[in-house]
């Protein structure tokens, strides 16, 4: 997937502004340039969400009532696409693919990115849902049908919420019930996915950090069946539901030398920054390269691990968008860097 050329209208700070985009660029500029508002629109046109807010409407510029991107590229397939994303401040949205009015799955089926920022270290320190939401991507990597078991298993969690709400104990247990086998194929499909990841860390860190050691766990409940029944009673009185995937806890261990579950900033950044190059390595297996997109690219890091990473992501066949107030790349002549003056 490459990203030929984006427009991107009212979207936060950026109004009118259109940008070509080569195999590999730095987007180098002041902190409130746009910079980061760029990668986020890149986002946005190709998954038909932010990797910023979880409500889109906050990138609406704050005079306008909606936004407008509109980009070239090639799919997976190397067609030429022409994709545009449009959301409002009533939460309506239009994606628009060559012409026809489409969902996101229809967008997800031909483009889908990656990304990192800073944020991206809450994988690590964060609370588990960072956690369940990167296994989640790395599900759908491995299994394309995992979106319709997460937007049907949305959809149960809803019913339930709203009869646990009306305290009909009986459309619980029905809905418990129907749920039971999707239940079990998200989580067993969680558990592959970690499996997965984990090996492709460890791959890396062998190479570039060898003395570190990352790696996800998830503990499934056999009976996930009679703990969906023991918690029933408590359900009701609460009104919403307490227990299933969507509430999981993945956890994620890290070490460096002897030190546990006790990493620097620097450390942190770097196991993030690989997890998700890792993420990138199981799409090149299905010779899929979807766009990387790296927000406020190797803050928190030394120059020496900067160009241990630089060296890494250079050689990538994925397109690569980077942003950075700060770095040069006098030694990567593969890296074309645009100046972002606003």
């Amino acid at each position: 997937m490459k990203i030929n050329s984006i427009f991107i209208s009212n979207f936060r700070s950026l109004s009118d502004f259109s940008i070509n985009l080569p195999q590999k660029l730095l987007i180098k500029g002041k902190t409130g340039s746009g910079k980061t508002s760029i990668l986020e629109s890149c986002f946005v046109v190709s998954s038909g969400r932010s990797f910023k807010t979880f409500d889109i409407k906050d990138c609406i510029s704050k005079d306008s009532q909606n936004f407008y991107i509109e980009s070239d590229f090639d799919d997976f397939e190397n067609y030429s696409r022409k994709v545009s994303v449009a959301y409002d401040r009533k939460g309506n949205k239009k994606i628009i693919i060559d012409g026809n009015v489409s969902s996101r799955k229809d967008l997800l089926s031909i483009a889908y990115p990656v990304v990192h920022s800073p944020e991206d270290m809450f994988i690590i320190t964060g609370s588990p849902k960072f956690r369940r939401d990167f296994i989640d991507r790395i599900c759908f990597v491995e299994d394309k049908s995992y979106f319709d078991d997460m937007s049907e298993y949305i959809k149960y969690i809803r019913n339930k919420n709203a009869a646990l709400k009306d305290k009909n104990a009986e459309v619980v247990k029905y809905l418990n019930a129907a749920a039971a086998p999707l239940i079990d194929r998200i989580r067993k499909k969680r558990n592959v996915s970690c499996e997965t990841i984990n090996k492709k860390v460890s791959v890396l860190l062998e190479k570039l950090f060898s003395g570190m050691k990352v790696f996800f766990t998830y503990n499934i409940d056999e009976n996930y069946a009679e703990k969906l029944e023991s918690r029933l009673e408590k359900e009701l009185e609460k009104g919403f539901s307490l227990y299933g995937p969507h509430l999981d806890n993945i956890n994620i261990t890290t070490e460096v030398g002897n030190a546990k579950n006790n990493i620097s900033m620097g450390e942190t950044y770097i196991t993030s920054f690989l997890i998700k190059l890792a993420e990138l390595s199981i799409y090149a297996e299905k010779n899929e390269f979807p766009i990387f997109l790296i927000d406020d690219i190797f803050v928190f890091v030394d120059d020496e691990t900067k160009k241990t990473l630089f060296k890494e992501i250079e050689v990538l066949k994925n397109q690569i968008i980077m942003s950075s107030s700060i770095e040069n790349l006098n030694n990567f002549n593969n890296i074309e860097v645009f100046y972002l003056s606003r």
